[in-house]
């Protein structure tokens, strides 16, 4: 029975490594997805930059203004800054015995109009290339140490 014993010990700190691995790619994948999106939002006067929320297992039903304040893009980049710096946390927080899911939500009025390419200021389908960007982040991920 030692062999089988073996075995299962191997296979158990294979788990856990696997499960570390993933659980990493998840947060990888998320803070890019969120660095991007933020960056790739059109800026006015902040509030759409402002709502990019991370939340885990549910999507964020609330609505901030913006979190520096501004006219004509004057604060695109402090707004970029502290909506990342708001979410990197939520997005470390994640555990996957815990979590399932993390969800990068804007509940912004206009954030689908922007979406569609509504601003000169950015493309349209800005959420998609963030998205796009995020699983590139993880397409070479070891998931499984040799």
């Amino acid at each position: 029975m030692a062999g089988l014993d073996d075995l299962e010990n191997r296979l158990d700190r294979i788990a856990v490594r696997v499960e570390g691995n993933v659980e990493r790619a998840m947060k990888d994948c998320a803070q890019v997805v969120l660095r991007s999106v933020v960056e790739g939002t059109p800026v006015d006067t902040g509030t759409a930059r402002s709502n990019w929320t991370p939340e885990l297992d549910r999507a964020f039903e609330g609505l901030f203004p913006a979190r520096v304040p501004g006219t004509m893009g004057s604060t695109g980049d402090a707004n970029s800054v502290a909506t990342i710096e708001a979410g990197a946390p939520v997005i470390e927080a994640f555990d996957i015995h815990a979590n399932r899911e993390i969800h990068i939500t804007n509940n912004a009025g206009h954030i689908q109009a922007l979406n569609y390419g509504h601003s000169k200021q950015a493309p349209a389908d800005f959420v998609r290339i963030a998205v796009i960007e995020g699983l590139a982040t993880v397409r070479g991920a070891k998931i499984l140490d040799d």
